[in-house]
């Protein structure tokens, strides 16, 4: 939980009616939401929702269909196919894709043309590291980083393809 600290530093819900207004929280596991919403509680929120033991939860009870894209997970594995979580109910990723998406959803973070595979990575320049949607265009162009800067870095992972986590950097430090 090291992100509470924007909890202190701003607070976004200062205008909000804390007796009348509806929260609904939801998060991956349901963990964050149980203790993000003790401290909204404790703060006099009176009206807050939470999706019971988080959008894994769901995707293992109702399934994937009509979900678009990847669920956002925070470890190294970035993100997952809902699938996953209902094998049974298994819908391909492009399938999804066709016909689901408009113009303004899930473009290349570099040249921002619409991404065949929603999939999250982290720039290969280690120092960046910075997480973005990519093209495979792109990520063949720019070795897995976010802009032509990166690529000149001294500590670069390699380009990662498919679902690959990325190890510790001693694993890559003597990399060629």
């Amino acid at each position: 939980m090291r992100g509470l600290g924007w909890v202190i530093a701003s607070d976004p819900l200062a205008a909000v009616d804390k007796e009348r207004t509806d929260i609904l929280m939801y998060c991956t596991g349901g963990i964050r939401c149980d203790v993000y919403s003790a401290i909204l509680r404790k703060q006099g929120f009176k009206r807050l929702y939470t999706l019971k033991g988080g959008v894994s939860h769901y995707l293992e009870s109702e399934g994937s269909v009509g979900w678009v894209g990847n669920l956002f997970v925070f470890d190294a594995r970035l993100s997952l196919l809902p699938s996953t979580y209902k094998p049974a109910v298994e819908i391909e990723a492009s399938t999804m894709l066709e016909g689901s998406l408009d113009d303004s959803f899930a473009k290349c973070f570099i040249c921002g043309s619409q991404v065949s595979e929603l999939r999250h990575r982290n720039c290969a320049n280690l120092d960046c590291n910075l997480l973005f949607l990519c093209c495979a265009g792109c990520v063949k162009h720019l070795r897995g980083c976010c802009c032509i800067q990166c690529t000149s870095a001294s500590r670069l992972r390699p380009v990662l393809t498919g679902h690959q986590r990325y190890q510790k950097w001693h694993n890559y430090r003597d990399f060629e």
